[in-house]
């Protein structure tokens, strides 16, 4: 479909374009993302302009896409001028309203291909895919309050249960669709998601530890979940929460960590809580950053969306 094409063409091209820094992965899914949406804002313009007849639907589908499409648009347009700067974003930006206006300049061939798209438009409105563009452009909806992802059911919902490093535990818990599930290589860490389709930085991990003969008594507080804590780390806060009408601890946690021997540090909400000889250990983080960086208001802005995620977990017996 040529109209189709015309979007793929923008999406590809961009990686493309002359680089004076490499961009991260989140940068380059911000890219892409936003070069599909101005590609299917203006293949939905060119429907409306040379098909009369389809023309109410095309603005129908484009009025009702502002939601999330519209949104995850505004939202990956800061992103980029905070990343980039405003020349280098202008000079993107330029280089993907360059390549759309040299495509449309042809007419699309036949009206049948201008319904099919529309509907191929109305198809991607529903999000229900699980991967591909749809993770950039949820993402990126909701990269101001990334809680409201949870809040607005775009979910997956995840079981530990039959996992092999979980064993004899299992709990379910909802986590945002837009995260990417990874392998963890610490033994205790049963799975783990990454924010923006893995290329962010933020982080939730579920780990699971076996409780020895000398803790199972252990009680959670104040006091005992900070002796748990690294000495290279600094306890900032803890609270008293019910996850699963069980009786759990908060901890926030700011870590220094040497990569690559570099000093970088994260920071993190862990929640915690026992059940048949085993700690559960909940944790939602942000970084590494510069050991440097205030990480107030990156933690703060995940917070509502790692306790959500808290309170949705449940064990399964």
């Amino acid at each position: 479909m040529r109209m189709l094409l015309l979007i793929v063409y923008c999406v590809l091209t961009i990686p493309t374009y002359p680089q004076k820094q490499n961009y991260s992965a989140k940068v380059m899914l911000g890219m892409e993302t936003y070069a599909f949406l101005k590609g299917q804002g203006a293949a939905l313009k060119k429907v409306a302009s040379q098909f009369p007849a389809l023309k109410d639907d095309a603005i129908a589908i484009e009025k009702s896409s502002t939601v999330i499409f519209g949104r995850a648009e505004i939202n990956i347009k800061r992103f980029l001028k905070d990343e980039l700067g405003d020349a280098e974003f202008n000079r993107i930006e330029h280089r993907i309203d360059s390549l759309l206006s040299e495509q449309l300049k042809q007419p699309i061939q036949k009206k049948e291909y201008a319904q099919n798209f529309i509907e191929k438009v109305k198809s991607e409105l529903q999000l229900s895919k699980t991967g591909g563009i749809q993770k950039g452009i949820i993402s990126f909806a909701y990269h101001d309050a990334p809680h409201q992802e949870v809040t607005d059911g775009h979910i997956i919902h995840f079981t530990t249960k039959g996992h092999p490093k979980a064993e004899e535990s299992a709990v379910a818990l909802s986590i945002p669709r837009s995260w990417s599930a990874e392998e963890a290589e610490m033994p205790a860490t049963v799975q783990q998601f990454t924010s923006h389709d893995g290329k962010g930085i933020e982080k939730i991990l579920i780990m699971v530890h076996d409780l020895d003969e000398e803790n199972q008594d252990i009680v959670l507080n104040e006091k005992s979940v900070a002796e748990m804590i690294p000495p290279q780390s600094h306890v900032i806060r803890t609270e008293a929460v019910v996850i699963d009408n069980l009786p759990a601890m908060m901890i926030e946690v700011e870590e220094v960590l040497n990569i690559s021997h570099n000093k970088k540090k994260i920071r993190m909400l862990q929640f915690m809580f026992t059940h048949e000889q085993k700690l559960y250990c909940l944790q939602g983080s942000v970084g590494p950053a510069d050991v440097n960086q205030n990480l107030d208001r990156h933690i703060k802005k995940y917070e509502p969306l790692f306790r959500l995620i808290a309170a949705s977990t449940q064990i399964i017996d």
